[in-house]
């Protein structure tokens, strides 16, 4: 759990906002497998920056991640916690026969982390998790109700974790229809969204060239996984997937535009490579650090008057509508 001496996220950046603006900053998160611990570095330097999080929209990964922040941790507790992370920690066979991999030792660990079963009304920060209804095809937010069963959903990876039973219906990985929920933290009443987008390997892979850079057992895991029959087919399913998110961010972005989309690019560090967890927090600080000017300029610029804010909402409707 969070502890009082090290404060927690809403402490860390609440003297970001002073007079000099009333925006309400929102951040979006995708997801990415073990790529998405990229996220940690991408908060770390928001802190650093003293960038304001009044709200927090997350995808999979990214939804995990959200919903520890949202509950308090700050980015450095998040850091020691990924560090501490063991893939035999959070991983074991699926007893449905509906996946790969169950959720069992993930939601322990999750409450372990938690303290028990927070709900929703219990965050410090307003939160949204997505996920997908598996034979309805709709998106559904989640925003009540178990904190960690809705990161389980968000998180459920078709054919690597099964399905999460929730209010009836039978969710999966939000990445299927939404990557990177920007539109929906803007649909939370943020005026200033900062998006997040990892992006994993999109171009010629073999596994012959593999780069094996972590240390220690975890790394003799990865070895081991890799030589197994099925992380092929999760390979295959993990590169589609990227393939497919990339086509939705780019829509997301035209009809939605975030203030600061953050592109963190990932090679070679697959959905449970949590040997790479140094090399995800960097890349993700260093990419966040890389918009220290826009965020600054973010931060400090003066929000748009009412008038300006409805004609830009028009003008987006317009052309989307133009489009379709």
């Amino acid at each position: 759990m969070p502890t009082e001496s090290t404060g927690n996220a809403v402490s860390a950046v609440s003297d970001a906002r002073d007079a000099r603006s009333s925006a309400i900053f929102g951040i979006a998160l995708s997801g990415g497998g073990a790529r998405g611990i990229a996220h940690i570095g991408a908060l770390r330097a928001m802190e650093a920056i003293r960038i304001p999080v009044d709200r927090l929209a997350g995808t999979s990964m990214g939804a995990i991640i959200a919903g520890m922040y949202a509950a308090g941790y700050t980015a450095a507790e998040l850091t020691d916690l990924a560090r501490s992370l063991r893939l035999l920690d959070v991983v074991e066979r699926d007893e449905t026969g509906l996946a790969l991999l169950g959720h069992g030792k993930m939601a322990r660990r999750l409450r372990d982390a938690l303290g028990g079963e927070p709900t929703f009304a219990d965050l410090q920060i307003p939160l949204v998790l997505t996920a997908v209804d598996l034979y309805s095809g709709e998106l559904v937010l989640i925003n009540e109700g178990s904190v960690i069963d809705a990161m389980l959903a968000s998180a459920a990876f078709p054919g690597v974790f099964p399905p999460v039973k929730w209010n009836g219906r039978h969710l999966i990985d939000g990445g299927v229809l939404n990557p990177v929920p920007l539109d929906v933290v803007r649909e939370m009443g943020a005026d200033r969204v900062i998006a997040v987008y990892v992006t994993g390997e999109m171009g010629p892979h073999s596994a012959q060239h593999v780069d094996f850079r972590g240390q220690g057992f975890e790394s003799i895991i990865r070895l081991l996984l890799n030589r197994t029959r099925w992380n092929p087919l999760m390979n295959i399913a993990d590169r589609s997937l990227n393939i497919m998110s990339a086509k939705l961010v780019e829509q997301l972005v035209r009809e939605s535009p975030p203030d600061i989309l953050i592109d963190v690019a990932l090679q070679g560090v697959g959905l449970f490579d949590l040997d790479q967890v140094d090399l995800c927090l960097r890349l993700g600080e260093e990419s966040t650090l890389l918009r220290t000017s826009e965020l600054i300029a973010l931060r400090d610029g003066s929000l748009p008057q009412p008038w300006r804010r409805r004609w830009r909402a028009w003008w987006r409707r317009l052309t989307t509508d133009r489009r379709a």
